[in-house]
């Protein structure tokens, strides 16, 4: 049997399938992720997400993550973390005015100021990397259900 080389649902390019074990995690189809490390390569559409043995029969359509979700996943975990690093500057600051307003120390109304002007500052990009973040997942579950749905949406 001649091994297939696009995809019979989208007409798109079949790429091998690396690191199935990872790809496949978190979906019903990891088992056969694992049997494919001794039973040979499995080959994968970019495009619609459909899996194929190394036969190049089809496996299962839409199980595998396409590459416009794979990047939008990157790009929210990326945010994501921004996000997280701003809302840490925010909590040190309100830590650092805590500690010099009920210090034992007299208080000293410049360096708690500057300390809350930090911290105050540090929420405009919070809120910036939120609205980041909340989009690219709104997209990424639109994407997700799309493409377990059959439908092939095209990257935009």
């Amino acid at each position: 049997m001649a091994l297939k080389e696009r995809c019979d649902r989208c007409g798109h390019a079949l790429e091998p399938l690396a690191k199935p074990v990872r790809r496949l995690r978190w979906t019903r189809y990891w088992w056969r992720g694992v049997k494919s490390l001794f039973t040979g390569q499995m080959k994968m559409c970019p495009q619609c997400g459909a899996m194929y043995s190394s036969e190049g029969e089809l496996l299962a359509a839409g199980a595998i993550e396409t590459g416009a979700e794979h990047r939008l996943n990157i790009y929210r975990k990326d945010m994501a973390y921004l996000r997280d690093s701003f809302a840490g500057i925010f909590v040190a600051a309100e830590l650092a005015v805590i500690w010099l307003v009920a210090g034992a120390d007299s208080l000293e109304l410049t360096k708690a100021i500057a300390a809350g002007s930090v911290g105050a500052v540090s929420l405009v990009p919070f809120f910036y990397f939120h609205r980041k973040a909340r989009l690219a997942k709104r997209d990424l579950k639109r994407l997700r259900s799309a493409r377990q749905e059959g439908r092939i949406l095209q990257s935009q």
